[in-house]
């Protein structure tokens, strides 16, 4: 590893003194008070877990491990992460460049690429939002549809396929929970003959195309939440009767094959964190949190501005539901694709598109390629080549004498920690969150609060569209 550049060296981030941490102590207690007299909550039941393992993410006091230099003796602590996706942008943070490094190394080959956006008309996020299993579903049928139609422009065999990345995003601008579906997708497809895999390029997507695409995936979406006894079938034939789908596709941003950074800075925006800490304030003595979005409608202010409990309640409604993936592989990188090993192992290979186009040769991997790939996901994958690559620093470089420190231990006894903090200099005592603030005098009954509760977070939410239930 290349040392980092003159002048620099790792310190660990002061986690308790970011505005989001402040915010969230100080108001956790009392959204989880509020929630509990709510008849509906917008938050998955993992939210609070993951609200409270954000509190211990970064802080020493929960545990640090310990790095030492073989050559001069020098130690090093550093704090665990929470890993909890949505509740902690640092942790997110590392996730997009993992996530991102480990696509572009194994899985993306050097062929152009485009990002499809897929949005939802408002009326059927509540539902979206609600069931766990549509998100999953959207995005299948997404790549589905978009499979087909790259197999049709390109007049390929049902045995090809293009290669599609796709993130479900649960966040908006302003910190709102919209989920939606970004999908990298390569501009052509995949086919695999005899060993040697072949890459078809396609023509961009005409005004025309894409207008057939979002009536085709309306149908198709509609039909999948009728069978599932999501929505009663006279809301699906009132919508189906809008002169306008209400459902969004664009696939505008097209990235080159050889421009391989602008794809890494694709896959970092659709993986990116779901706020961004710069543009956060948190005033404790008034309990306000202000947030300046970084794009909106003409329309919308330019700070947003929320009390403690508010904000906390936006957070917890973002946090994805346990065991379901935000990350999802389709067509030629499918779990159960047969042009994934192939596909892999062009990119791996560093294969070029004019490579691809003539056929490139492809062999199954033998045991000492599967040992070298797995030694090369994990080097990816650890904690020190995360932040070399977001911060230019090489954590585990000794500042005395140049070596490289190696982990020597994990600390988590109470005592230990006590005085190792005491002698770097860290806070000993643990940080605790506020007790709940008392209810506002004038409560609302409980029709009122139910139907006023976070009504910026479902977009034009009702009960059921319209219709009666299915029996």
């Amino acid at each position: 590893m290349p040392p980092s550049p003159a002048g620099s060296s790792y310190r660990p981030r002061d986690a308790a003194a970011s505005p989001l941490y402040r915010a969230v102590l100080a108001s956790l207690e009392t959204y989880l008070v509020e929630r509990s007299r709510q008849r509906d909550t917008l938050a998955q039941p993992c939210a609070e877990s993951s609200l409270r393992a954000f509190l211990e993410c970064g802080i020493a006091r929960f545990g640090v491990a310990r790095f030492r230099c073989k050559a001069c003796g020098d130690s090093r602590f550093v704090p665990f992460s929470c890993k909890r996706r949505m509740a902690c942008p640092s942790c997110d943070a590392k996730r997009a460049i993992v996530e991102s490094g480990h696509a572009l190394e194994e899985l993306l080959a050097d062929v152009p690429y485009r990002q499809w956006v897929l949005v939802l008309p408002k009326r059927l996020r509540y539902f979206v939002h609600r069931d766990k299993r549509l998100p999953g579903e959207i995005s299948r049928l997404l790549a589905e549809t978009l499979t087909d139609f790259h197999l049709r422009r390109a007049a390929a065999p049902k045995d090809a396929a293009p290669a599609q990345f796709h993130v479900l995003q649960r966040f908006g601008s302003s910190v709102n929970l919209h989920l939606h579906d970004h999908a990298v997708v390569s501009d052509g497809v995949f086919r695999l003959d005899n060993g040697v895999l072949r890459f078809s390029a396609a023509a961009p997507p005409t005004f025309e195309e894409v207008a057939e695409l979002v009536e085709r995936l309306r149908r198709r979406i509609l039909k999948r939440m009728l069978r599932m006894r999501v929505l009663p079938q006279a809301t699906v034939n009132d919508m189906l009767a809008w002169p306008h789908g209400g459902f969004s596709l664009d696939g505008g941003t097209y990235v080159e094959a050889a421009d391989r950074a602008g794809l890494e800075r694709l896959l970092l925006y659709v993986l990116r964190p779901a706020l961004s800490l710069k543009q956060l304030v948190y005033k404790p003595e008034q309990d306000l949190v202000t947030y300046r979005p970084s794009k909106g409608r003409p329309d919308s202010p330019a700070v947003l501005e929320w009390t403690g409990a508010e904000f906390v309640g936006r957070m917890a409604a973002l946090i994805p539901p346990a065991r379901k993936h935000l990350v999802r592989y389709y067509g030629a990188l499918g779990p159960r694709s047969p042009l994934r090993r192939a596909v892999s192992m062009a990119a791996r290979g560093k294969a070029t598109t004019a490579e691809l186009e003539a056929g490139y040769g492809v062999t199954l991997l033998g045991s000492s390629v599967r040992a070298a790939r797995k030694a090369g996901s994990a080097a990816v994958r650890a904690w020190a080549a995360c932040l070399r690559k977001v911060f230019e620093v090489y954590p585990v470089l000794c500042v005395k004498c140049g070596g490289e420190m190696k982990l020597v231990g994990v600390i988590f006894d109470d005592r230990e920690l006590g005085r190792i903090l005491a002698h770097q200099g860290w806070p000993v005592n643990f940080p605790k969150p506020s007790p709940a603030r008392a209810p506002p005098t004038h409560a609302p009954d409980e029709d009122e609060a139910d139907q006023t509760a976070h009504p910026e977070q479902w977009d034009d939410r009702q009960a059921w569209p319209c219709g009666d239930w299915p029996a």
